[in-house]
This record gives structure tokens, sequence and C-alpha cells, in this order.
């Protein structure tokens, strides 16, 4: 069994990001074929800022794990270069949201008082609609708006349904 740790920008008291992602790996993976761990970092920076948490992650189980850096994609391009530089350094998986968690899932962006509502919203959809599956493929999901790479990188751990 293999272990996932997620890093996420999102704040430990909303999870909003987490609530997408999992609804993704609930819907297009196979249950009991895997283990997963969330870190939570309040902004993008702090990303690349959770060695500890992760080693203590990782340290805690006999599981072959596997790390995966969700970030969203934005404007600032020197933080994302830095980002996928410590992935590349680290060996961890990075998934990319273009531009947002939200606006992948959502198709369009959401004000930060919003987010965690939205979220909750969005969990509460008996048959939550997710992206097309082809948005959720994309290899270099920096060229699509609502698009992102999370397919592809669990794709390379989970077994599909």
């Amino acid at each position: 069994m293999i272990e996932l740790v997620i890093v996420m920008e999102t704040r430990a008291s909303s999870k909003s990001d987490w609530m997408y992602i999992k609804s993704t790996i609930d819907y297009y993976y196979k249950p009991r074929t895997y283990s997963l761990k969330k870190i939570f970092a309040k902004t993008k920076t702090e990303l690349i800022k959770q060695d500890t948490k992760i080693n203590n992650q990782i340290s805690n189980t006999q599981r072959t794990s596997k790390v995966i850096i969700c970030a969203d994609y934005d404007r600032d391009e020197e933080i994302n270069l830095i980002i996928k530089k410590y992935c590349t350094d680290n060996s961890y998986d990075l998934v990319w949201m273009n531009l947002d968690v939200e606006d992948v899932y959502l198709g369009r962006q959401v004000s930060k008082n919003c987010k965690t509502k939205e979220a909750i919203s969005f969990q509460k959809i008996s048959d939550k609609i997710l992206p097309k599956l082809e948005n959720l493929s994309i290899n270099d999901p920096l060229s699509l708006r609502h698009s992102s790479n999370i397919l592809v990188i669990l794709d390379k751990y989970l077994e599909r349904r």
C-alpha cells in the first residue's frame, strides 16, 4: 500500500482545497489501495517550508510514501519557479491548478472569504460534477485555464476504478 502525503495551500481550519482533491481521489481511484496524509500551508510561499511536517509524516509509516505538492499557478512567476525547483530537488511531484483550485473545479475565481463556503457546497452535492476528465489530465496545465495535471500525477501511484 502506498501513502500519499499531500501538501496544499489552504488553511487547516477551512481545508477548502482538500475537499476538491479528496473528491477527485474518491471518484477516480479504487479505495483501500492507498493511505492519505495531508499537510496544510497557509500561503503559497509556505508550501516549500513544510520539511519538518513532511519528514514527520514519512517517518511515521512503513508504507512507501510519495509527496505531492499542490500549488495554484498564478502570475507570480518567481514563486512558481521556486516551488517547481523545490519539488525537483526533493523528488516530490507537483500538481498545478491553473489558475487555482476553484477555477479548475468550479470554472471561476472565488473570493478568499467565500472559499470555504463554496468548497462545502461542492462537497454537499450528492453527484459532484467534476471537471472534464481531460481538464484534470493536462500534462502542461499551464497551457490551458481551468485545468490541472492532478490525474497525471495520481495515476503514477493509484489504481483507477
